[in-house]
């Protein structure tokens, strides 16, 4: 494309995005304005109304305290006459032998006058016998409250009066009740007593007008209804519909007020319960009142108040609209010859310049719009400079430089000494990961390094991986996280280089370590064994130290050979060696003796270091060591630790105490019979086979050697 040529313009105009900005900005400021004052007046409603509501209810338990206070005065006047009544009764008891089935009830009732009742309640709380049959045989431990209360009038002495309340059986007539237990604690007597000017003066007492008042002033109550602690109305003392009286029953439980809200109907019932309950008085005369609220008529004012609003909302957005469209014209005029100027520069004109407009504001966006072409021609010169520093100069570093994605691993960049090193080409890594370019047993390795480092977010961090299909060398690489300014890995960083060379030199230090160590252990042996020939008289014994001297020299000679040996299979190259034939191996070489050596597992083999055979001879002379010939049995077995192999070392020795069972791994570990494990774990450690020493003190030492996954197998 020419830098004259202009690319067709596709989209909204500018002028209509200004046009829709303006319009959901009068929205926004008048809903929020409108939301605003509708949540302020439903706030100022609810508020006032649960005022309301809590005074109502407040008034409501007031006037019913009252009522009930006058009720108690009621109560007392009658007691006297109902003491007297209750000797009576109590006295037939007594004449008939304290049984009251021959008790002529009939009789005590017209002595005692009309209205009253008598009933004798067993200690089972069953009234036995009485003068009002529709009440005998009630069981009143189906009301467990009072039932508690009759077995503590039972069980004790005197006059209990109770009050004025609806019988639960009957027709449901108000009645005053007193209270005495027989003197043998048997029985309680009871009697009652009605009278027609029970329900007037109750009537009179319970002032439903004066209630009525209080909860109908509230303009959102719609009805109320009142409920004794049986459930039952005051009013007739039937029984409510059966979802009222689960609520009921759940109040009277409880004895807390209970909300149940209802918002299909637009209703709220409250049940307010007023607790009257007297401790020297076996009925409850608590009262459960249920008040109805309407919530549709806050609702009815807020939902004009909405409408009005929106009303005015609407007019305010075509007002709005109007002026955007106004606006939206004059200011697209200079934008569109500033849009046209930078489609060419966009097309690849950059010595094209803005023009310059008339009205301020614009004249800084000009300015600035020449600065950032200016900018990036700059940028681009720079980036240029940039990609030939990396062509020249990374790809030709000595050591191999590569990045990853730390996401999905794939490689984005891969140098020419990184070609050259894994023997794989930057077009065949790039956009590949380690499992497209690597072997299963090492790529396991680095991915556990690379989550590892991404977690800790720790730089160089460092691994060694031994590479069998790259000839035996040693690659070291160190890999550091690359974060974004959020903190999240972006990148992984490595670079590699082969250390092949030094880890010879490594192995071959510990080697003449071991060795130099053994023959001057075993020279120093045959140094003693001649001078104490040169104390011996006779032959045999001299013949005797002669012999052991021999031996040491064997040894000398045997370490000499494998050594040898080693030298000319290499050192380097881990390689699959026989568990059990290497072990055997070992074991002949040691000086004379008669131990019992034995490997008990199947064929297996292990993918280790050539310094293997070492290790075992190092484990068997430690054993000799720490216990001698004394401990006959020296075993090797196998064992699977989940996915790795365990291979388990135990001799009849002493074993070492527990606070000493990772010291003796330790360099500068010298008890003069444990120098050599050092060196052991760190001849495994080169192919990551590890040994620790788990065995219990005083019952023979137990080294558990850890071979990881692929790194052993079994051999038909």
């Amino acid at each position: 494309m020419s830098p004259k040529e202009v690319p067709e313009k596709k989209g909204q105009s500018f002028s209509m995005y200004l046009l829709v900005f303006m319009v959901v900005l009068v929205v926004f400021i008048v809903g929020l304005l409108t939301a605003n004052y509708y949540f302020y007046a439903k706030n100022t409603f609810d508020q006032e109304s649960a005022y309301m509501q809590v005074q109502t209810e407040k008034n409501v338990e007031e006037a019913m305290r009252l009522t009930d206070t006058a009720a108690n005065i009621l109560d007392n006047s009658m007691n006297d006459r109902m003491l007297a009544g209750l000797n009576e009764v109590n006295n037939e008891y007594e004449r008939v032998g304290r049984n009251p089935a021959r008790m002529d009830l009939d009789l005590i009732k017209t002595k005692l006058g009309e209205g009253f009742d008598i009933y004798v309640i067993n200690e089972s709380g069953v009234i036995v016998e009485t003068t009002y049959a529709p009440e005998l045989g009630q069981d009143f431990r189906q009301v467990p409250y009072f039932y508690k209360y009759l077995t503590t009038i039972r069980l004790s002495e005197g006059f209990f009066p109770d009050r004025v309340v609806h019988e639960f059986l009957g027709s449901g007539q108000f009645r005053k009740y007193a209270y005495m237990p027989t003197a043998d604690h048997r029985y309680v007597l009871e009697l009652g007593l009605a009278s027609p000017s029970f329900d007037q003066m109750n009537t009179e007492l319970d002032d439903h007008n004066n209630i009525a008042g209080i909860i109908l002033s509230d303009p959102y109550a719609e009805q109320y209804q009142i409920f004794n602690t049986m459930g039952r109305s005051v009013d007739n003392n039937s029984l409510p519909d059966d979802q009222v009286e689960g609520y009921l029953q759940q109040v009277i439980q409880s004895r807390q007020d209970l909300v149940v809200p209802d918002p299909e109907h637009s209703r709220t019932t409250h049940y307010l319960f007023i607790d009257l309950e007297n401790a020297k008085y076996g009925s409850d005369p608590s009262r459960i009142v249920e008040i109805s609220y309407d919530t549709g008529l806050i609702q009815d004012a807020l939902d004009r108040l909405l409408v009005f609003h929106v009303l005015f909302a609407v007019a305010a957005i075509a007002l709005g609209c109007a002026l955007a469209f106004l606006v939206s014209r004059r200011l697209t005029r200079p934008i569109a010859g500033i849009a046209e100027d930078a489609n060419k520069i966009a097309c690849g004109d950059l010595e094209h310049r803005i023009g310059t407009p008339q009205i301020r504001e614009f004249i800084v966006l000009e300015q600035s719009i020449n600065m950032m072409v200016d900018s990036l021609k700059g940028a681009i010169r720079n980036f240029k400079d940039g990609e030939k520093f990396q062509n020249e100069m990374i790809d030709n570093l000595p050591i191999a430089v590569f990045i990853k994605r730390a996401d999905t691993g794939r490689y984005i960049y891969w140098n020419k000494t990184s070609e050259e090193l894994f023997h794989v080409a930057a077009a065949q890594a790039i956009g590949k990961t380690d499992r497209d370019l690597f072997p299963a047993e090492v790529v396991s390795a680095i991915e556990d390094e690379d989550r590892r480092v991404l977690v800790s977010g720790k730089d160089g961090q460092k691994q060694i991986v031994s590479r069998k299909y790259m000839r035996g060398r040693i690659i070291r690489t160190i890999i550091v996280p690359v974060f974004d300014s959020g903190g999240a890995p972006q990148y992984i960083l490595g670079i590699s280089e082969d250390i092949s060379p030094g880890n010879i030199n490594l192995k071959m230090d510990l080697l003449f370590s071991i060795t130099r160590h053994d023959i001057l252990e075993n020279l120093s042996v045959i140094v003693n064994q001649l001078e104490r020939a040169q104390l011996k008289n006779t032959h045999d014994e001299v013949q005797q130290l002669f012999d052991k001297t021999i031996g040491s020299i064997e040894t000398i000679r045997n370490q000499i050979a494998f050594m040898r040996a080693l030298q000319e299979v290499g050192l380097i190259s881990p390689k699959w060696q026989s568990v059990s034939r290497t072990f055997y191996e070992m074991a002949e070489l040691l000086p004379g003796n008669n131990l019992d050596i034995s490997a008990d597992m199947e064929n297996i083999e292990i993918f280790a270091d050539p310094l293997l055979p070492r290790v075992f001879y190092n484990l068997l002379e430690h054993s000799l060591k720490r216990g001698g010939t004394r401990h006959a049995k020296i075993r090797l077995s196998a064992e699977m630790d989940d996915d790795a192999l365990s291979l388990v070392y135990q001799d009849e020795s002493n074993g070492s105490p527990a606070e000493e069972k990772e010291k003796i791994f330790d360099p500068g570990y010298t008890t003069g019979i444990s120098h050599d494990l050092f060196l052991i774990r760190e001849l495994l450690s080169f192919t990551g086979i590890k040994i620790t020493e788990t065995g219990e003190p005083g019952k023979g030492e137990r080294f558990e050697i850890l071979v990881p996954p692929g790194r052993f197998r079994f051999i038909k």
